[in-house]
């Protein structure tokens, strides 16, 4: 059965995982109120000073969670063309977590026309609990929180395939 957290009980959730998260990413935007104008800003000029001073956060606690032996992971979903979230996702925040010990995988859209990925982001936390991100007009409002081994075979597998096919981000750069 489902508990559902909203989003204060998500991110409190998250900060809590023992050795993994995992986290897979099927929106080609998203909408959180902290991006917003950054991205604009980034559209409007192509300067990611503002976005990295907004994010450098994520970097320092990615850097705290490797630094304990923790690793976070993800596969970041990518469409044909690209959106404008996405080239910013791209250009401007993936190299500085990844450069903090996060581990981004990107899987092209060709690739995913063969997978059985489902609908939902999710992340994976200790290989033990699932956790089905809610969203409201683009941002996290909550999620739902899975643990019956029926839901985490499933999701296992979802993870294995989008893992197992996509591509390491320098080698997804290479071959841009």
């Amino acid at each position: 059965m489902a508990r559902h957290l909203d989003r204060a009980g998500f991110q409190a959730l998250l900060s809590c995982f023992e050795r993994s998260a995992w986290r897979l990413e099927l929106q080609g935007w998203y909408d959180e109120p902290e991006e917003g104008e950054l991205l604009a800003q980034w559209l409007a000029d192509g300067d990611p000073r503002p976005t990295l001073a907004w994010f450098a956060d994520w970097p320092a606690w990615i850097a705290e969670q490797a630094a304990a032996g923790r690793r976070f992971e993800r596969v970041r979903v990518l469409t044909d063309p690209l959106t404008d979230y996405l080239r910013w996702q791209l250009d401007v925040i993936t190299e500085p977590a990844i450069a903090a010990g996060e581990d981004i995988r990107v899987l092209p859209a060709e690739a995913t026309a063969v997978l059985e990925l489902g609908a939902a982001d999710f992340y994976l936390l200790d290989d033990r609990q699932v956790v089905v991100l809610d969203f409201e007009r683009g941002q996290v409002a909550g999620a739902r929180l899975l643990d019956s081994p029926a839901e985490l075979a499933t999701f296992r597998a979802i993870q294995a395939s989008a893992w197992d096919h996509a591509l390491r981000f320098e080698e997804y750069r290479a071959r841009a």
